[in-house]
């Protein structure tokens, strides 16, 4: 019974102080809540707008030929790099068919003044598997990072190069970006020590 009554005062007492909130409380709500169900936030067209006006200014990416644009600073260490140069007829990539190997492997790279592979593309970060009793498992301790080196040979899981690398674009964004990259060394903006910084933390 006394629960019922400590119930009834509480909830008497949610709908006064709610139906006395002020008119600028309920004025900034309705502020929040004006953008229509058919509008899309900061792009300035709407749901019912055909494909073109939807996607409003595309971006403008590089038409330079492979070796003679000018690259971006990575986002962060170890960041993967964006394609400086124009990447008309390279996709779709597949495991049979990748035109970025003709000159992004480490001993073609030098003569085209292209950047190589890293050497974290030629290693096998996924620990061996193993039967124990009749069960499958991982051959590796808790927290244990297993790194094989191939021996030269690309490893399969990166043949995707699109998967992480992404073309450099013109574009303008509505949102500033207050994050600072930071480097602890000067190649970091421009080279991967991946390999070598993959155990970090663990």
């Amino acid at each position: 019974m006394m629960f019922k009554n400590v119930f009834a005062i509480a909830v008497a007492a949610t709908i006064f102080m709610t139906s006395c909130g002020s008119d600028e409380a309920n004025v900034s709500v309705e502020k929040i809540n004006s953008t229509g169900e058919t509008e899309l936030g900061l792009i300035k067209s709407t749901l019912t707008d055909d494909e073109a006006n939807l996607l409003g200014n595309m971006p403008e990416y590089s038409a330079a030929a492979p070796g003679t644009a000018e690259k971006i600073e990575r986002a962060f260490e170890n960041a993967p790099p964006m394609i400086p140069h124009m990447t008309t007829g390279f996709f779709p990539i597949t495991i049979d068919n990748n035109i970025c190997l003709t000159c992004h492997m480490p001993d073609k790279a030098e003569a085209v003044k292209a950047v190589p592979l890293p050497q974290s593309h030629f290693t096998n970060l996924r620990p061996e598997v193993i039967k124990v009793g009749g069960l499958y498992k991982v051959n590796a301790k808790e927290g244990e990072v297993t790194k094989k080196d191939m021996g030269g040979k690309l490893n399969s899981a990166y043949f995707n190069c699109s998967q992480c690398h992404v073309p450099q674009a013109n574009v303008t964004v509505d949102i500033k970006n207050t994050f600072e990259r930071v480097f602890r060394d000067k190649e970091s903006g421009s080279k991967s020590n991946l390999v070598d910084q993959i155990t970090e933390g663990i």
